[in-house]
């Protein structure tokens, strides 16, 4: 089967995971109206994060409470005095 938008094969396992879609991976995600997942990772302890998945729009509404600590991580900071 063919993607409806490039005219390319549709991956196997994409058919395999969802057999009515009309578009390929990668034009799916072109002209997709749903926002994707955001994921940040979370350290409470200095031995271990964790990675904390959440939709876009609660990522954007709370993403001011992260503190980037590196270049992959952030530490969660709700006693910081941020405006809304």
């Amino acid at each position: 089967m063919n993607c409806k938008v490039c005219t390319i094969g549709i991956e196997p396992e994409r058919l395999n995971i969802l057999p009515n879609t009309v578009f390929c991976a990668q034009c799916a995600q072109k002209y997709s109206k749903v926002k994707p997942y955001k994921g940040i990772n979370v350290y409470s302890h200095k031995t271990g994060g964790e990675l904390q998945v959440m939709s876009h729009d609660l990522y954007e509404n709370t993403k001011h409470y992260y503190i980037p600590n590196g270049s992959h991580s952030a530490l969660k900071n709700f006693s910081r005095n941020v405006s809304v």
